[in-house]
């Protein structure tokens, strides 16, 4: 895994264009506009609109063209956790967005509060004690719970995240004072404003700082000043360049192309076999082809080329942004043992990036299932618009054709 990740910012005005590279290739690609782009993570003042206990949820007016989805399951849970009352029609409470709208379905929302810092998450509605997935050694969770029992006191939830390993205990308790003053402010924001209303948003650049500054030694190359990043980490290399250089490196690491390559059905791979990938109303499926692939003379040729392109199709979802449900489709093993180690080295592929992933295993019928947390837009919604001629189907009647 290379230990160096590097930023490409490029800005225009109010926009910021951010490409992160992982090694030489580009890992993920974002846009941010002032006032406009994800909401996932951001706290909102919301208004109840209706409250539906035969469809087990709330609807919330969140200032957004379809409300906001509470599960009325979250909210019983919440409620047994911080003394709350129950949901009322007209109640403006404050909201987390766990997911952006998409489509026809409004945003995903919860009541119980996680601000995210480097170290821990803080959670001021709840008193659980958790330690994140990424900390496997069992010595090492014990250690993270039970200094995370020291931390809250009984008095509020905490989550240590795989950085707080190395964290010594006087950081981990500046980091909490700096997150409940943060929810103090919001909590005060909230008196004085009039809902629907946004009160806390976390911006792309600083959510992807605080996810790699600690896994990744992480330099930025940006062609605007640096005016939206309050208290950066320690030791980020940080460089300002004019538009032309900025621009120069830009090409010089291929990201409109690697870009363009991403948004295609099928993605050809140095070593001749293919990836076909659609993206559905339900799922996503990845196709793997061996196509102009030869490998050797021996006899695991499938097994080889499985290995081999687990880290495109790892990168090619991260890249992509897909998320719910993805069937892969790789070529026929004959035994588990080889599909274990196929399924192996994809988790390990993924594990470079930070948003919650899950390998469930093959299936029956031979597809490798996964799942991907659903946050922002993909990269296909983020830059393109469906057709008008096919309606995003990608074919059109053939009126005319002769017989």
């Amino acid at each position: 895994m290379p230990d160096t990740m590097r930023f490409l910012i490029r800005a225009s005005g109010a926009r910021r264009l951010i490409a992160v590279m992982d090694d030489t290739k580009l890992a993920e690609y974002y846009t941010e506009e002032t006032g406009d782009g994800s909401l996932a993570g951001a706290l909102v003042l919301g208004r109840v609109e209706r409250v539906a206990p035969a469809m087990g949820a709330a609807f919330v007016d969140i200032g957004q063209p379809q409300n906001g989805f509470l599960p009325l399951a979250e909210m019983e849970s919440y409620t047994q956790n911080s003394g709350a009352k129950p949901l009322a029609t007209g109640q403006e409470l404050i909201f987390q967005i766990k997911k952006d709208a998409h489509e026809q379905k409004g945003a995903y929302l919860t009541r119980d509060v996680a601000l995210p810092g480097q170290h821990i998450i803080y959670m001021p509605f709840n008193r659980h004690v958790g330690v994140s997935k990424r900390v496997s050694d069992e010595a090492e969770r014990a250690r993270l719970l039970a200094a995370g029992q020291e931390l809250c006191g009984a008095e509020h939830g905490v989550v240590m995240r795989e950085a707080s390993l190395h964290a010594k205990p006087a950081d981990l308790r500046e980091e909490l004072a700096e997150l409940k003053a943060r929810w103090a402010e919001i909590r005060q924001k909230a008196e004085f404003t009039r809902a629907p209303a946004v009160l806390y948003r976390e911006s792309v650049l600083a959510a992807l700082l605080r996810d790699y500054a600690q896994r990744y030694r992480v330099s930025i190359t940006c062609n605007d000043a640096v005016n939206r990043m309050p208290a950066p980490p320690t030791g980020l290399m940080w460089e300002q360049v004019n538009d032309a250089e900025l621009d120069a490196l830009w090409q010089a690491s291929r990201v409109d192309v690697q870009l363009q390559e991403a948004l295609a059905r099928r993605v050809s791979l140095r070593n001749g076999s293919t990836l076909v990938i659609d993206e559905r109303e339900a799922l996503t499926t990845i196709d793997v082809n061996s196509a102009s692939y030869l490998g050797d003379a021996q006899g695991d040729m499938a097994l080889k080329l499985n290995i081999a392109v687990c880290d495109d199709i790892a990168r090619q979802i991260r890249l992509r942004n897909l998320s719910g449900i993805i069937l892969i489709d790789f070529i026929d093993m004959h035994t588990e043992e080889e599909r274990a180690q196929v399924s192996e080295r994809l988790m390990a592929e993924l594990s470079r990036e930070r948003v919650k992933t899950v390998v469930h295993g093959f299936t029956r019928l031979g597809f490798l299932e996964m799942t991907r947390k659903r946050t922002a837009a993909t990269l296909r919604e983020q830059l393109c618009v469906p057709c008008e001629k096919c309606h995003a189907t990608g074919y059109r009647q053939e009126r005319d054709k002769k017989k």
